[in-house]
């Protein structure tokens, strides 16, 4: 079993699990699965990329200069920006779906 550096973890959740999300949104998802990412889900990842910049800043200090999500602010805003685009989506699909 291979453990990634908390570094790492987030590089690949900014550039795999987050887009992930917003692509399987965009498919065939049902409006709840979309209203669960928003609600819980993405709070969840949030709070957990939290703790992984807590760990990664103790162990490399400069880790910021070579993954972009090693900073608080680009937390928020990949997060603000992803609930956003969720809500747009499920919006959307919630507007088909009374509208069918």
């Amino acid at each position: 079993m291979v453990t990634l550096d908390p570094c790492e973890r987030l590089k690949i959740i900014q550039t795999q699990l987050v887009p992930a999300m917003l692509s399987s949104a965009v498919s065939d998802v049902d409006t709840l699965d979309i209203k669960a990412a928003i609600e819980k889900n993405l709070p969840d990842l949030e709070r957990n990329c939290y703790e992984l910049l807590g760990r990664c800043e103790k162990k490399w200090p400069d880790c910021r200069n070579e993954i972009e999500l090693c900073s608080r602010e680009k937390i928020e805003d990949l997060f603000r920006d992803t609930r956003e685009k969720l809500e747009k989506i499920w919006e959307e699909k919630k507007a088909r779906e009374e509208g069918s």
